[in-house]
């Protein structure tokens, strides 16, 4: 009996120096895999709202929302002009998910892919059309958003 005890003892020792670090092992890799299935689901929302917003574009050719600006803009009626203001509204929460999203993170696949969001929000703040709609709406976005839109349009 007394061997049993001794024998039981080793293998709850043997399960413990070996058990304990496999289970934290473990517990980091999975921690590692959520936090990569969450940034995923950054891109991935991401980029799901910015090709319904290209989709907008393309539903309205007449408005000057395309990445590109047209070199002359069209004379717009009232009711484009608001759908074009919507709709350069909505560009604006993208940036502002998008800024939101990535500056709280620190790793640095992240960091390059907010290289590519500085890229467009840089070009967009250039449009004045773009401009005029931030200037107007500004206020009712996240503070931090906002100082650091500003900061790129006096840098402009």
């Amino acid at each position: 009996m007394e061997q049993l005890h001794f024998y039981l003892e080793m293998a709850t020792f043997v399960v413990t120096i070996i058990g304990l670090p496999v289970a934290i092992i473990s517990y980091f890799r999975e921690q590692h895999a959520l936090r990569d299935e969450r940034e995923y689901g950054t891109y991935d929302v991401l980029d799901d709202k910015y090709i319904e917003l290209q989709q907008l574009c393309l539903d309205h050719p007449r408005l000057d929302i395309f990445d590109t600006p047209f070199h002359s803009p069209n004379e717009l009626d009232e009711g484009e002009q608001k759908q074009q203001e919507a709709i350069l509204l909505i560009r604006i929460s993208i940036f502002e998910r998008a800024y939101l999203m990535y500056q709280r993170s620190t790793r640095q696949g992240k960091a390059n892919q907010w290289l590519g969001w500085e890229v467009e929000i840089n070009e967009w703040l250039e449009r004045e059309n773009f401009l005029t709609v931030w200037l107007d709406q500004k206020e009712y976005y996240d503070q931090e958003f906002v100082k650091y839109f500003d900061a790129n349009i006096s840098q402009s």
